[in-house]
């Protein structure tokens, strides 16, 4: 089968994009009906007349034929024309059996169009990323039943306050220690409030390097080389639009992304990395600390600008151990989740939750689910009666005796020290949180705790 040359001119006539062709000194010899489309130039206005007099016309900005000439390559630019569109080119020359060039064709986009195109598409990406944080938020809530165990009075107290505050758009800190239930109290103010229809967003502020932290917050700009338009990418903030944003462990944000983030609740807007067009904000901030804000903040550690944004509304969340009458609630809570889950129910004696219930239980809840779950696994009959490790089941001491009191200084002061000469050692946080085998978190907040200065990598070091 032959083509011939009026099929190949038609489906040169009906391509999407603009072909331009021109001769070996930059005569326009033919351009397609798309060229008219996209540059909304006529035919008679350009045909038989050479680049170098468009251009010189002002038709063009530059000419990607004349550049594919000089360089006898393949040249791709970006292209304005007097009609005031923008496109991409991709001019490549056709060369003859002897080397010369017998022809340049062109091909030519509507980068504004592309731009549009791209633009929606990173705006239902964003929505579907919305979507998903949704769907699992709510499939979490199924499985957790939606439910928060207050028996106990300390967190009756709690949850009078958490149900005051879920009504009003005000901020609040949530300060715990880790494995109280702050992430789930939270959302749980979130799913009370007016907001409860649109996104719950988390942030664990000291999970990630700045850099990459500042990225994930704020979103980033960058020009895509190939295209060159700019390559959007919606951060946290956008994500979480008209819903929620949690910031856990606020105090272990590095002091830059500290400051922008101030400026940004300040103003109501923020920019993107890279970016220099303003993002409205449209969110509610609830955060979340372990150690004491306001200590933190005479460390050095949170900016009292952000500081008094934050801790608008305080809720102190008790440790499990403060508020033991929840426990073989809580146990019971887990186990029938793990029912639901593995469709096989198991009870628990009446002994061993009076064991749990007395546990000192120094991982709070997440300490007690996971023991919940082992053995729930470890059971082998239709009722767990035993299973406890000796440091489970170990009764829980009188809190606040001068014994435990000299005992938690001689661990601060031992504390201190370890981690005073691993940061003169390893000086940043991450190496420190490598040589001791903890989290990069926990190295943050234990060297805010104790004041100790950190050298920020490629920065001085500071507190």
């Amino acid at each position: 089968m032959t083509v011939s040359l009026s099929d190949i001119t038609r489906a040169v006539e009906s391509s999407y994009d603009g072909i331009w062709i021109t001769d070996a000194i930059g005569t326009t010899l033919f351009i397609n009906e798309a060229i008219c489309r996209i540059t909304r130039l006529k035919r008679e206005n350009v045909v038989g007349l050479n680049m170098r007099t468009l251009v010189e016309r002002g038709m063009f900005d530059v000419s990607a034929t004349l550049l594919a000439l000089e360089k006898q390559d393949v040249v791709t630019i970006l292209q304005h024309v007097s009609t005031g569109v923008e496109t991409i080119v991709t001019a490549t020359p056709v060369f003859n059996t002897d080397g010369t060039i017998d022809k340049v064709i062109s091909n030519v986009r509507d980068i504004t169009e592309l731009s549009a195109l791209k633009e929606k598409l990173e705006r239902a990406e964003a929505r579907n990323l919305a979507y998903q944080n949704e769907i699992a938020r709510l499939k979490s809530r199924l499985e957790e039943d939606g439910k928060l165990i207050a028996e106990d009075q300390t967190m009756q107290s709690v949850m009078r306050q958490a149900e005051r505050i879920a009504a009003f758009e005000t901020p609040v800190l949530l300060h715990g220690e880790p494995g109280s239930g702050r992430h789930r109290l939270a959302r749980w103010i979130h799913d009370h409030s007016e907001r409860r229809r649109q996104p719950f967003i988390k942030l664990g502020c000291g999970a990630l390097p700045e850099e990459r932290l500042e990225r994930e917050l704020f979103g980033s700009e960058e020009i895509d080389d190939t295209q060159g338009a700019a390559r959007v990418r919606p951060g946290l903030l956008e994500l979480a639009r008209g819903g929620t944003l949690y910031l856990e462990d606020i105090a272990a944000l590095p002091v830059a992304i500290q400051m922008k983030l101030a400026n940004a609740f300040s103003c109501g807007v923020h920019y993107r990395h890279g970016g220099d067009k303003p993002v409205e904000l449209d969110l509610r901030v609830l955060s979340s600390s372990t150690d004491d804000l306001d200590q933190q903040r005479r460390n050095g550690g949170i900016r009292n600008d952000l500081y008094y944004q934050v801790n608008v509304y305080r809720i102190d969340i008790p440790p499990l151990r403060r508020r033991r009458k929840d426990i073989p609630l809580l146990a019971r809570q887990f186990l029938d989740q793990l029912a639901k889950r593995y469709g096989k129910k198991i009870g628990i004696s009446t002994a061993l939750l009076a064991k749990l219930r007395d546990a000192p239980w120094n991982g709070n809840i997440r300490e007690l689910r996971n023991t919940m779950e082992r053995l729930y696994v470890n059971s082998e009959g239709q009722t767990i009666v035993s299973g406890l490790s000796p440091a489970e089941g170990a009764t829980h001491a009188a809190e606040g005796t001068p014994e435990e009191a000299s005992l938690k200084r001689i661990l601060e002061d031992t504390e201190r020290r370890v981690l005073q000469q691993a940061y003169s050692r390893y000086e940043t946080t991450y190496g420190v949180a490598n040589a001791l085998g903890i989290s990069q978190t926990s190295a943050v907040r234990k060297a805010r705790k104790y004041a100790i200065k950190v050298r920020q990598p490629g920065r001085p070091g500071v507190a």
